[in-house]
């Protein structure tokens, strides 16, 4: 089991002009999902680097579909949580290589 964080981030028009969100948080802290588990919603996503490493400060963002109501998008990020033990970050990695985020 590895624990993770989700956070989110809304972005509209007004706040993509000045390069932020308009709104972002914590959807879950230290969450935990077994390998299978975290490969699959890895392999939904986008790395925070290219090319990515699979290092533990490395993220995966999901792109959400703009909300037709609001007009705006709503994307998530699954991130290695620090409270992990050390040994556990090649679990990480091991799960990006298998959602294909990494070589």
């Amino acid at each position: 089991m590895l624990k993770v964080h989700i956070t989110y981030e809304v972005i509209n028009d007004e706040s993509a002009e000045h390069g932020e969100a308009a709104e972002s948080g914590f959807l879950a802290e230290n969450e935990t999902y077994t390998l299978r588990e975290l490969i699959s919603i890895l392999k939904q996503g986008e790395a925070s680097c290219s090319p990515a490493s699979g290092a533990a400060y490395e993220w995966i963002t999901h792109y959400g579909e703009q909300d037709y109501r609001t007009g705006d998008y709503e994307n998530r990020s699954i991130h290695f949580s620090l409270d992990n033990p050390s040994r556990k970050a090649k679990y990480w990695r091991l799960a990006m290589k298998a959602a294909g985020l990494i070589h």
